[in-house]
């Protein structure tokens, strides 16, 4: 029962989240379900987006995933974005780190999202953030932020994660660029 429960719930995940791999979701349902019916949970988690635009809320989630994996969790989140109407143009630029190319506004939540999950202050962010959206603004990003570093570490942990590959946005494949190889070339 509670198999066939994790299943549907899986299945109604995929038809939100898009086509991306969710091997690490079916090994935790045939290992452990009790596990993936409380981390299921999780998603309840992010405060409702009502406060930050999308592509200021979706910059900053995908830089917390992109410091995690540049696999199928940062495809899931430009996936996200798209069904919120964020240009495909916007995320390109977002996941190959053209940051030159993008609002202030989705800079700023991007370098936010990317310097909290590396453990870093980011305090200028953070004021630039809560002076435009307030408090309320900043909780949205903060548990995007939050949550979009848990399935990545889990999967990590699980021996699920991906190493960079494509993202496809739109209707270009694009390569995910992590923050640290843009310290490498520098």
């Amino acid at each position: 029962m509670l198999r066939s429960f994790l299943t549907s719930m899986l299945k109604q995940s995929e038809k939100r989240i898009g086509k991306v791999d969710m091997d690490f979701a079916y090994h935790l349902r045939d290992v452990a379900p009790w596990s993936l019916f409380r981390i299921s949970f999780i998603q309840a988690v992010p405060t409702p987006r009502k406060v930050t635009p999308p592509e200021v809320y979706h910059a900053a989630g995908l830089a917390a995933a992109m410091v995690e994996d540049c696999g199928p969790c940062v495809q899931i989140h430009v996936n996200l974005a798209t069904r919120e109407k964020v240009p495909a143009e916007l995320l390109r630029n977002l996941v190959t780190r053209r940051l030159d190319q993008v609002s202030r506004d989705v800079a700023i939540a991007f370098a936010y999202g990317e310097k909290v999950s590396k453990g870093e202050l980011a305090e200028e962010e953070r004021d630039a953030l809560r002076a435009k959206w307030g408090d309320a603004g900043l909780v949205e990003l903060a548990t995007e932020v939050a949550v979009a570093r848990f399935y990545p570490a889990l999967k990590r942990g699980l021996g699920h994660a991906h190493a960079c590959e494509r993202v496809t946005v739109g209707d270009q494949s694009t390569w995910a660029v992590k923050a640290d190889a843009v310290k490498a070339a520098a």
